[in-house]
């Protein structure tokens, strides 16, 4: 009996020994356990990985007196095991610069950053919440990766070397948003996904149109939701968690707020953001030589069934830019084997009416020098994008792929617009419904020294297009052009691709790919009255082939050289097509069924170069020959080239294939790390573009100025802080497309054109727990008053935030 004692105490005793070898691993800043560091020794010979709460035991660790801690974003740590015994945690710092960063948009699959030739830019989640922006098009600006066009608050079109709107592909969780009625001009899209929804975004700067197709000639914007691990251990752990910040510059207001289950065999993410945005103060501080521009002196108020003209009580605040949006996501992923995984992903996003701001504040002056607004209702209605999407995930290893994913899809997108000019009765509404049925599959095999990827695509778009004019005294509707052609429009893509990579040796990597698409079109005129631009079905059979080809060359002492050839393709769509719209005051946009696919060929060299693991430099020169670029020209109707439009005598124009035209520029970034604690940050680009003529060159549309961000970060126990400024150069007047219709909407800048400009900001995060934090920013520090290039409508001035976040 006394040796069963003191067996059973001896037993107590080593299982409280054992326990005691539990240590977590943190995040240095947040406080957050870290899932899957690693955790490796020579002597004795031994490796583990902490769980989804950070932990690992460390017993198989006795006796070590070099345990090294590494976790992919953070520095490596190398620790005794006698050092870990007297600490149950330990704290990680966040490294500065990630030399093997990985990347899945450039294929579609994950593989190393250095291994791709493309230009990739990274948002990773922990980024996306320390920036803490209003919307994903916010967020896009003030990360520095792209410039961002605006015509209200409610929207946000990003630009990629030249390109903007249907001409960066949009995709989420390898789902192509872009559609049928995705526009040439400024597109508002992007605001759908939710950003505090997702992991991270990527950014490939230049054609992307071997894996992606159609639409990806300035570069692809991925945007890749959050998803949840399954967990390790037999139950449901419960985790999540949610915030609230409000903004001064427009009253906001945003609550969001997260669940996740996790199970062995199943887990659940929910997503639920709510957002208030009030009018927007622009900035006080003006440039004495255009001292009102961007004023918004006036408002228009109904009164006794009449538009009456009333001042406006703060110019500076931009009446009708509040809107209101929601946006939820569902994700359950279910395992059914060892090598198979199930994921249903359900997304929704609404909005209420959007002003457009830009057409809101058009006016001429009377004969008297009063205020004669040119619109007295101009709105988007509520915005909806839904999606579900399932994909099997198969990591089977069988000899014709190593990973594969397929994925269907369906999309349904309803967008509306709704005018009345100042004193009419007449509010005109054109409603636009599109379904698209997506089918991706896509295939990686790995055998030795060779990546092979490939896969199919295949995108059913449905365009339904109506209109009417109701009388707001009567409402009585009488018939009004539709945006799109009005007996339906189908527009179709098929593709076949495949990529290869294959590591000739340590220095060099070569990638190569090939994609042939093929893309088909119809719509339907059946405009019986009006002008009857066009009568009976149109079609278009368009297809291409596009190829890249990549070196990257890495002689050692971290140096990096890459040199990409690539092409590019876009097959005009319904909106290019068949669009009836009033594109800026006095000009109208008719179809143009005779229009051809957009083509580019793309060169480009980048050099990087890390020293001592904390600094790195690196610059991407690029040079893109756009063929049969779609530009707004001259056109006619019924010979005629001006017609009244929805009350307006208005110049006829119609999108029309320019021969060439081309685009060139760099991008450059510098990190340097100073210590542990001290960052700093700093990337500028630049482009030209010009149309080609047998005389003199004139200016490409879209072409943005020179832009760039600067930062010095600071990170410590528990705090993140950062000062930066973003900064935009000038936007001269001889750089402006002047042609009729132009998207560079010169009636929105000065006599001279746009300002350079720039923002000082500070923003800074504690955590008084792992599960509760504090942040606080204050944006445009000093007040500025300025607009993006294109835009018209002034960007926010001094704005102070703040956001409680809690999990658990």
């Amino acid at each position: 009996m006394k040796h069963l004692f003191a067996l059973m105490v001896g037993i107590v005793s080593l299982c409280t020994a054992l326990n005691a070898q539990t240590i977590t691993i943190i995040d240095k800043v947040t406080l957050r356990p870290i899932e899957g560091a690693a955790l490796t020794s020579e002597q004795p010979r031994s490796s583990a990985v902490t769980d989804a709460d950070g932990q690992v035991d460390i017993v198989r660790f006795n006796g070590s007196a070099a345990i090294v801690i590494t976790h992919l974003g953070h520095r490596t740590r190398t620790v005794s095991y006698t050092e870990l015994q007297a600490q149950p945690t330990l704290a990680l710092t966040e490294s500065a610069h990630e030399l093997d960063e990985f990347v899945s948009s450039a294929s579609r699959f994950e593989e190393r950053k250095r291994d791709v030739p493309e230009h990739i830019d990274i948002i990773k989640r922990r980024d996306i919440a320390f920036l803490d922006q209003q919307t994903t098009p916010d967020l896009l600006q003030n990360s520095g990766t792209v410039f961002v066009q605006r015509s209200q608050m409610g929207g946000g079109s990003p630009v990629i070397r030249g390109f903007e709107a249907s001409r960066v592909l949009l995709v989420v969780d390898g789902v192509r948003m872009n559609n049928a009625i995705y526009r040439a001009g400024h597109l508002q899209d992007v605001m759908t996904v939710d950003q505090n929804a997702l992991e991270r975004i990527e950014v490939i700067s230049g054609p992307g149109s071997v894996v992606y197709g159609s639409d990806a000639l300035g570069g692809v914007i991925h945007l890749m939701t959050r998803r949840s691990a399954f967990n390790d251990t037999a139950g449901v752990a419960v985790g999540g968690g949610a915030f609230f910040r409000t903004s001064t510059a427009n009253g906001e207001k945003t609550g969001s707020a997260t669940v996740e289950l996790r199970g062995r065999q199943w887990t659940s993410l929910t997503t639920v953001t709510a957002s208030d945005f009030g009018d927007v103060r622009q900035g006080s501080v003006r440039n004495p030589f255009y001292g009102d521009w961007g004023l918004k002196p006036f408002v228009v108020e109904r009164e006794n069934g009449a538009d009456v003209v009333k001042p406006n009580d703060d110019p500076n605040v931009q009446v009708a830019s509040a809107y209101k949006q929601i946006d939820i996501l569902e994700k359950l992923r279910v395992r059914t084997g060892e090598h198979m995984v199930h994921q249903l992903n359900f997304q929704l996003s609404t909005t209420n009416d959007v002003p457009r701001y830009d057409r809101l504040g058009e006016y001429t002056f009377d004969t008297a020098g009063n205020y004669m607004p040119s619109w007295s209702q101009w709105y988007y209605g509520p915005q909806k994008r839904m999606m579900v999407a399932y994909t099997l995930e198969l990591d089977a290893g069988n000899r014709f792929f190593t990973t594969a994913r397929i994925t269907p899809s369906y999309q349904a997108i309803e967008q509306s617009r709704h005018s009345r000019r100042f004193k009419s009765s007449g509010l005109g509404h054109n409603i636009e419904n599109v379904t698209v049925l997506g089918f991706n599959a896509d295939f990686e095999r790995r055998t030795g020294k060779h990546e092979v990827r490939y896969g199919l695509e295949y995108y059913a778009n449905d365009v339904a297009s109506e209109a009417y004019r109701e009388d707001i005294n009567t409402g009585a509707s009488s018939y009004r052009t539709t945006r799109y052609p009005n007996g339906g429009s189908t527009m179709n893509l098929l593709a076949a691709y495949v990529t290869h990579t294959m590591e000739v040796s340590e220095k060099v990597v070569i990638s190569e790919g090939l994609r042939f698409s093929k893309v088909d079109l119809e719509a339907t005129f059946s405009d019986d009255q009006d002008f009857q631009f066009l009568n009976g079905t149109y079609a278009q059979r368009n297809s291409a082939l596009n190829w890249r080809l990549g070196v990257m060359y890495m002689p050692g002492s971290d140096w990096r050289f890459n040199v990409l050839a690539s092409t590019g393709f876009r097959a005009p769509n319904v909106d290019d097509m068949g669009k009836v719209f009033e594109s800026t005051p006095g000009t109208v946009i008719v179809p143009n069924t005779a229009l051809k696919p957009e083509t580019t060929t793309n060169f480009e060299l980048g050099i990087s170069k890390t020293i001592d693991k904390r600094f790195t430099i690196e610059g991407t020169g690029f040079y893109t020959l756009y063929t049969n670029a779609l530009t707004v020209g001259a056109s006619t109707v019924n010979g005629q080239d001006s017609i009244d439009y929805d009350g307006t005598m208005s110049q006829v124009t119609a999108l029309t294939n320019k021969k060439e035209a081309y685009i060139c520029g760099a991008q450059g970034q510098v990190v340097m790390a100073f210590d542990e604690q001290f960052t700093l940050r700093s990337g500028l680009t630049y482009t030209y573009g010009r149309i080609r003529t047998d005389t003199t060159d004139y200016p490409l549309d879209h072409i943005a100025p020179v832009y760039g961000r600067t930062g010095l970060e600071w990170r410590a126990n528990r705090v993140r802080a950062e000062f930066y400024t973003l900064y935009n150069g000038w936007k001269r007047l001889r750089d402006y497309n002047l042609a009729p219709g132009s998207e560079d909407n010169i009636q929105y800048a000065t006599e001279h054109g746009t300002p350079a400009w720039y923002t000082l900001n500070v923003r800074a995060s504690y955590a008084f727990t792992r599960n509760v934090s504090l942040q606080m920013g204050l944006e445009n520090i000093q007040d500025t008053n300025y607009r993006t290039f294109a835009s018209g409508v002034s960007a926010p001035g001094r704005n102070f935030q703040v956001s409680l976040r809690a999990s658990f």
